[in-house]
């Protein structure tokens, strides 16, 4: 009885000690764990920055690129007009000529 009494309690003892190193490998990794993940934060966190400069720039160039083609629409439109009077005009200055002949 008292064989089997050491028995028990030397496996309870086994089993103790498995079960800490098993809480202390687990512990471990988790530890491991959160400092890489850590690291991705870090890595997306300085890809988010980027991304963000990017989106500005691309805003800005946006925004640039509109403004052009408003201009150019508007300096064209101009420029359209200012042919029709130079047109009307000649027409003016070729009746009149024709008139005096």
């Amino acid at each position: 009885m008292e064989n089997l009494e050491r028995l028990i309690i030397d496996l309870k003892e086994s089993l103790e000690r498995d079960i800490q190193n098993l809480g202390d490998r687990v512990q471990h990794l988790q530890d491991r764990m959160d400092e890489r993940f850590d690291e991705v934060n870090a890595r997306f966190d300085g890809q988010a920055a980027r991304l963000e400069r990017h989106a500005g720039l691309l805003q800005t160039g946006s925004r640039w690129t509109n403004r052009m083609n408003e201009w150019a629409e508007k300096v064209d439109s101009n420029l359209a007009k200012k042919d029709k009077f130079l047109t009307e005009l000649s027409e003016r200055v070729r009746k009149l000529e024709e008139g005096r002949k």
